[in-house]
């Protein structure tokens, strides 16, 4: 991990340093793309905030030995996506909950660390987007937040959901961060910088977690490609064929809200066993691999089967 040794100030928009130490390179984090339906941010029960991140089998991208013992000091990291959102949860080695109203993310989304907003002035990555907690802003050289308008979103201006999360006591408190980032923010640029663009236009970037407070601290720099979705597979006993031992498994696992494996039943990947991975093995059923044949057609015991556990799902939903 990298520590910035000045203390940082922010002043209408920009950031200047009181002493800047010499620019250095940073190690680079190749994180494996992941994508995974089975995050969840916020509404969970209190104390299994963060459960669902080995649930869902996102591996650690970064881990770090402890180096700032006196204030927020990052130890790992682990990123994730699906269709809409970005998934970035960061846990420290923080023994008591302390405010993480000064946690940011840094994106440099050209991947090209000469252009952007040099974060924390060493050097390490430039950066075109952040976030300090849910805030979202646009950055450019020389320029912290370029106070430009953002949409997007769930609640329309780019912010992201997060947890912790700011409430009537005020700032965000805990020793680790979790945030779903959406995918569709746009940074209202003028015309005399190209117009409206998406905030993450590509679907690999570099990213770092950082911190201002005390001396600072920030992760290495990490390096994602958003995953595609999974193709569906069906054979959830790998026998190599897609049939009634198959539509078994799916009804032993159905109703399976979280970590599930194929072999439980859930041939789409998201983590769950439900009515989608059922209509996976209809249309697969009878082919020697999960792709869907369309002249396979289910035995009438087995289809009878699928229909009444259909019907059931549907009877389910309706209560």
């Amino acid at each position: 991990m990298i520590r910035h040794f000045s203390r940082l100030a922010f002043f209408a928009g920009a950031i200047v340093a009181t002493a800047m130490p010499a620019l250095r390179t940073a190690a680079q984090v190749v994180a494996p793309s992941f994508y995974t339906t089975g995050i969840t941010v916020q509404g969970e029960e209190p104390g299994t905030e963060f459960d669902d991140w080995s649930a869902a089998g996102v591996p650690i991208a970064l881990t770090d030995a402890e180096d700032n013992p006196f204030d927020i000091d990052f130890a790992t990291v682990q990123v994730a996506n699906d269709s809409d959102f970005l998934y970035i949860h960061a846990t420290t080695y923080l023994t008591s909950p302390v405010s993480l109203a000064n946690v940011y993310l840094g994106f440099d989304v050209d991947q090209d660390n000469t252009t952007g907003f040099d974060v924390l002035q060493i050097g390490v990555i430039g950066s075109e987007f952040g976030y300090q907690t849910d805030f979202p802003f646009a950055q450019a050289t020389n320029v912290f937040n370029l106070n430009l308008s953002i949409t997007g979103g769930p609640v329309g201006n780019g912010g992201a959901v997060i947890f912790p999360f700011w409430d009537d006591n005020g700032a965000p408190v805990g020793v680790a961060y979790e945030w779903k980032i959406p995918l569709d923010v746009v940074i209202q640029y003028p015309p005399a910088l190209g117009g409206p663009a998406l905030a993450i236009p590509n679907p690999s970037f570099d990213f770092v977690v950082y911190s201002d407070q005390g001396l600072g601290d920030i992760t290495e720099v990490i390096s994602y490609t958003l995953a595609t979705p999974p193709a569906s597979d069906a054979d959830f006993n790998d026998d190599g064929i897609v049939d009634g031992e198959d539509f078994i498994a799916w009804q032993r696992g159905f109703g399976t809200l979280s970590g599930a494996t194929n072999e439980l039943g859930d041939a789409d990947g998201n983590g769950t066993v439900d009515a989608a991975d059922l209509a996976a093995w209809q249309s697969s059923f009878g082919g020697t691999t999960a792709a869907p044949l369309a002249s396979a057609t289910p035995e009438p015991t087995t289809a009878a089967l699928a229909m009444l556990a259909l019907a059931g799902f549907a009877g389910w939903r309706k209560r």
